[in-house]
C-alpha cells in the first residue's frame, strides 16, 4: 500500500514517504527528507529538509523537526515538541549588514532519537545530543544533554529520575542520592510485563527472561 497524504499537506520534491504512512492536514515536509513505513505525521507538523525518520514513528500535531535530526524506528513524539539545531543562533552578521541563510553550516549540530524512545508533549529538544533507546522524556521538559537508554528524564533542564521498561512502565526510581552508583548493580523487574533490567550508573541492560533463555 502507498502512503495516505491529506490534500492540504505540502510535500516538497525529493521527499521519500514509506508505505502505510499517514500524513495529516497542513503538514509541511521539506525536500530531501525521508519518512519510513507505517508512520503517522500529525496535523500542522513541520519537518525540515534532510531529516531522517524511521519506520513506525508516531509524530503528533504541531511538532517542529529541524534539519540535522534523525529519528529511528518506533519513536513517539508528542504534540507541540520543538527540536533545535543551533546553540547560539543569530539572524544576521554581527554588523547587521548580511542576513544568515537557513542552510546548514559549522554551527548546525545533530540530534538523534534512538529506537523506541518517547518524547512527551510540549518538550524542547536541544542539539548535539542523543536520546537513547526506549528512553522517555516527560511532558514540558527541556532536554539540554543526552539521555541514556531506558532512562526517564523530566524537568528544565531535564534530568534522569529513574528507569522505564520497553513497555513504558517505570521499573526504578532514583533515591535521594541520585542514580545507582556505577560501581553497584541493581536488578529491577517491570510490574506490567515482567521484563527484567540490570542497572549500574547510567547504564541499563536488558536481562533475558528465564523462559526465553531455556528456548
Amino acid at each position: 500500500m502507498s502512503a495516505r497524504i491529506h490534500p492540504t499537506a505540502l510535500i516538497d520534491e525529493d521527499v521519500v514517504i514509506g508505505d502505510d504512512t499517514v500524513v495529516w492536514d497542513n503538514v509541511h515536509i521539506r525536500h530531501s527528507t525521508s519518512v519510513g513505513k507505517g508512520c503517522i505525521i500529525g496535523e500542522k507538523t513541520h519537518i525540515a529538509y534532510g531529516v531522517r525518520i524511521g519506520d513506525l514513528v508516531k509524530i503528533n500535531a504541531m511538532v517542529y523537526i529541524c534539519t540535522a535530526v534523525t529519528i529511528e524506528d518506533g519513536v513517539m513524539i508528542s504534540a507541540g515538541t520543538i527540536f533545535t539545531n543551533d546553540r547560539f543562533p543569530r539572524a544576521a552578521s554581527p554588523d547587521l549588514r548580511q542576513a544568515y541563510t537557513s542552510a546548514p553550516d559549522e554551527h548546525t549540530l545533530p540530534t538523534v532519537v534512538r529506537s523506541g524512545a518517547t518524547i512527551g508533549a510540549g518538550c524542547v529538544i536541544g542539539c548535539d545530543l542523543e536520546i537513547g533507546r526506549f528512553a522517555m522524556i516527560g511532558m514540558g521538559s527541556v532536554v539540554t544533554k543526552s539521555v541514556p537508554a531506558f532512562h526517564l528524564a523530566i524537568g528544565n533542564p531535564a534530568r534522569s529520575v529513574g528507569v522505564v521498561c520497553r513497555c513504558g512502565t517505570p521499573v526504578y526510581r532514583h533515591g535521594r542520592g541520585g542514580p545507582v552508583p556505577p560501581q553497584a548493580q541493581l536488578e529491577a523487574a517491570c510490574s506490567s510485563c515482567g521484563r527484567r533490567y540490570l542497572i549500574s550508573g547510567a547504564f541499563v541492560r536488558e536481562l533475558i527472561p528465564a523462559h526465553a533463555a531455556a528456548v
